[in-house]
């Protein structure tokens, strides 16, 4: 599968990098990207990986399409939200940066 989407998605899968390193697991599902924790109470990390960085599903496992040190990236740090900020063209710029597909941008129309 190419076109993954929210539907294909479900809380508690455990998130690997395509060097098989073990990423963290699904805790939230968005309509444009899904958040990654890892790590123990209290000091977990979240990554937000848009849907298009997903290169497979095996069984309970999403593999992605980044090694462990590209998914490890601050970019992944803050979720992509172009609904919320239309006019702010740093913060759209900012989110390009991770592969989410820009409604504003004319060139992708």
């Amino acid at each position: 599968m190419t076109n993954w989407n929210a539907a294909d998605i479900e809380k508690g899968l455990s998130v690997y990098s395509a060097d098989q390193h073990r990423l963290g697991q699904v805790v939230a599902i968005y309509p444009e990207s899904l958040r990654v924790r890892r790590g123990p109470l209290l000091f977990w990390t979240d990554r937000f990986y848009p849907y298009t960085a997903i290169a497979t599903r095996q069984d309970q496992r999403l593999i992605l399409k980044m090694s462990a040190s590209e998914a490890g990236e601050g970019q992944w740090r803050k979720r992509p939200a172009y609904g919320k900020h239309p006019g702010d063209v740093l913060q759209t710029f900012y989110d390009r940066g991770h592969g989410v597909e820009d409604p504003f941008d004319p060139e992708q129309g």
